[in-house]
């Protein structure tokens, strides 16, 4: 005897097709979700990243800098020289050596001070 295969009933089938279509948008705003962080993230990651290699770019001029300097400081006497002349205010002798305090300032014009009109007094 064969038995005939039973037919579901339509409102199980119905419920059954609802209930997958909402584990399956369910599922797939997680994973959109978890994308949209996880894109936010990496982002975050390769700005920091970005950040990271711009400092090191200038460390690595500053060494280059400072390398030369120290290079140069060895090597060139008048360089030396001159630097104690700036820096320190050393002189040789029989030089006369001037230092203007403020000097950066008296280059720049100054501004005009705005002069306030007082009332002359009334006569007597």
């Amino acid at each position: 005897m064969e038995s005939e295969p039973q037919s579901r009933n339509p409102q199980t089938e119905k419920l059954f097709l609802w209930a997958s279509f909402i584990l399956f948008c369910a599922v797939l705003a997680f994973t959109w979700s978890t994308y949209g962080d996880e894109t936010d993230r990496l982002d975050g990651l390769r700005a920091s990243e970005r950040k990271k290699e711009q400092a090191f770019v200038t460390l690595e001029r500053t060494r280059e800098q400072t390398g030369r300097y120290l290079d140069r400081f060895s090597r060139d006497p008048e360089f030396v020289r001159d630097q104690a002349r700036e820096r320190m205010g050393v002189a040789e002798p029989g030089e006369i050596v001037i230092r203007v305090d403020g000097a950066r300032t008296i280059a720049a014009p100054a501004k005009p001070a705005a002069t306030a009109a007082t009332p002359a007094p009334a006569g007597r």
